[in-house]
């Protein structure tokens, strides 16, 4: 039986950051019995200035995160989010990095994510900056001409990616991100994780009941 989970997730969403190890859990769990296939939320879809008022709200978000599900937020990332002058976030350089990844070497798609995470949430990087993305790619053995390739194809095909994204979420009535949804046997459920934080056992338990009662 082919098992996928869909993650619909996007970089710069602090509740992804959150469910990483989530889905890191599962990788290990799972192994190669489980594909995970990453479908972009594109939460800032074109470049967007963050004004003080959203700056205090991310920080806010943040403060809960930590707390719910144990998150490093870096001092660089905490100074660059109520300092930097300005502050644009942009979701389509991230999201393009792991779905050329994902088309890459499926099985680092993930790791390529939290490279990313680590670069915006702990150390405050820009990620929409393509060169850093190029260097996170290439500390997974990713060469940047390889990785420059297969970028300039997952920006192509980005908007087809998020239409499937946002068909996943309409079927279910779902909306925001993260979402995961399970398809087994040709049967697709929608995942409840907001009860796993700091608790991967309930995801993976979650999963195992369906994988054992399909349908």
């Amino acid at each position: 039986m082919t098992i996928k989970l869909h993650a619909i997730v996007d970089p710069l969403c602090g509740w992804c950051y959150a469910a990483s190890p989530l889905l890191k859990s599962i990788g290990q769990y799972f192994g190669d019995d489980l594909a995970i296939r990453f479908h972009p939320g594109l939460l800032f879809a074109s470049p967007a200035n963050i004004d003080p008022a959203y700056r205090d709200h991310i920080v806010a978000a943040d403060q809960r995160i930590a707390a719910l599900a144990g998150m490093t937020f870096g001092e660089a990332y905490l100074n660059r989010v109520k300092t930097a002058d300005p502050l644009q976030y942009h979701s389509v350089p991230p999201a393009a990095a792991v779905m050329a990844v994902q088309e890459l070497a499926p099985r680092l798609a993930h790791a390529m994510l939290e490279q990313i995470q680590k670069a915006h949430y702990v150390h405050g990087k820009d990620v929409s900056n393509v060169a850093l993305l190029a260097t996170l790619a290439e500390q997974l053995g990713i060469t940047p001409t390889t990785f420059a390739s297969h970028y300039a194809q997952a920006l192509t095909s980005l908007p087809q990616h998020v239409n499937t994204a946002r068909a996943y979420l309409n079927a279910f009535g779902a909306s925001g991100f993260p979402n995961f949804i399970l398809e087994a046997g040709g049967i697709k459920t929608h995942l409840n994780h907001s009860h796993a934080y700091q608790h991967p056992e309930r995801l993976l338990a979650q999963i195992d009941t369906i994988l054992k009662h399909p349908g």
